[in-house]
């Protein structure tokens, strides 16, 4: 029979170094799984790291990146770091924020202007304006500005003046008009649109307009008839007047005209004899040498003008008489009551005068006289 020896020491001895083996081998392991390989692309660099950071907030310490809050980082900071482990840093920028009467500073990482408002948490419309643009890339950018664009309506009754049409009528005088057509303004609305930048007025246009009332024109009928003839006389005339005559008298001793006890005639007031051109205040006789004298208002018929005084039925006739006829009158006094289209007659006779009343009177402006 054959024995089989067994060695004790020996036998222990290799369970002990496998056992030793096995736990150096554990321990190289674990100490060896506790180091990471770090990549982190930070401001355009590429930095390499091993480290038995835990975090990823840890290993950026580590590497000595300073940071801002606002910078971004995936993943982030709180993350837990692997075996492989690659690292993005995007650094945040300054800028400035013009808007709404104020100025907001802020850091950003957004890539473009619209990025960088949104982050600022402030709101704009599609009207607004921006510069640079919404869409811009922000990269080279450092003050945005936004100006707030807004409109208003307002409405508004417009008039519409009507027109003056003139046409010819060959059984006027020259000067004479008569209305044929009374003129008659119109009337729209407009819309205008007021445009607003950050409140302030900075245009308005026209949206729309609806017409309500068309105007009218005024049509009016204009004298051709450039002469008269009267007593073998043609007399060419520049303009006739329908106006409204009274009469006065001198004022003088003779003439009958009531005096206060100041002395002073009803019809002149203080009686100097003359008219306010220096002509001897004396009635005439209608002719062209002795003309009736007549007080105007100068910026109607200007002084010094010879006239063509032509009444009703050719005569004026009262209880005196036919006081006067058709004739020739000089405008060669004023009166502070005589205004606008009027005229006043000068007679010798204060009761003549008073009873002559008020007469319309047509009156010729006399251009030149010609005997035929």
């Amino acid at each position: 029979m054959q024995k089989v020896f067994t060695s004790r020491p020996k036998y222990f001895q290799r369970v002990t170094y496998s056992i030793l083996s096995l736990l150096l081998l554990g321990t190289t392991i674990l100490y060896l799984s506790s180091y990471k390989w770090i990549t982190v692309f930070a401001d355009g660099k590429t930095l390499s790291r091993v480290t038995m950071a835990k975090g990823v907030g840890e290993v950026l310490e580590e590497i000595g990146l300073e940071l801002r809050a606002e910078d971004y980082v995936f993943p982030s900071r709180e993350a837990k770091l692997q075996r492989l482990t690659s690292i993005a840093v995007v650094k945040a920028k300054p800028y400035s924020i013009v808007h709404d009467g104020a100025r907001t500073e802020i850091w950003s990482t957004g890539e473009k202007v619209a990025d960088v408002l949104l982050a600022a948490g402030i709101p704009w419309q599609e009207q607004d304006l921006i510069d640079p643009a919404p869409e811009r890339a922000a990269g080279q950018v450092e003050v945005i500005t936004l100006i707030r664009v807004s409109s208003a309506f307002s409405y508004e009754m417009v008039t519409l003046p009507y027109a003056v049409t003139r046409v010819a009528n060959d059984s006027l005088y020259r000067g004479q008009e008569r209305l044929v057509q009374a003129g008659r303004d119109g009337k729209k609305i407009e819309v205008t649109q007021i445009v607003y930048h950050d409140q302030r007025a900075v245009g308005e246009n026209i949206v729309s307009s609806r017409l309500l009332l068309a105007p009218q024109d005024e049509i009016r009928e204009g004298g051709t008839i450039t002469s008269i003839n009267r007593g073998g006389l043609k007399i060419s005339i520049s303009r006739a007047l329908e106006v409204q005559s009274t009469a006065y008298c001198s004022g003088v001793k003779g003439s009958g005209c009531p005096v206060d006890e100041r002395g002073y005639s009803q019809c002149t007031g203080k009686a100097t004899g003359f008219t306010s051109t220096g002509r001897q205040a004396k009635q005439g006789a209608g002719t062209r040498t002795n003309p009736y004298l007549i007080a105007v208002d100068p910026r109607v018929i200007p002084l010094g003008t010879l006239c063509y005084l032509s009444f009703q039925g050719g005569v004026v006739v009262t209880r005196h008489g036919r006081i006067i006829k058709d004739g020739f009158a000089l405008a060669a006094d004023t009166g502070g009551a005589i205004k606008g289209e009027r005229i006043d007659i000068l007679f010798d006779n204060h009761w003549v005068a008073w009873y002559y009343g008020r007469r319309t009177v047509k009156v010729f402006i006399v251009e030149s006289i010609i005997a035929e």
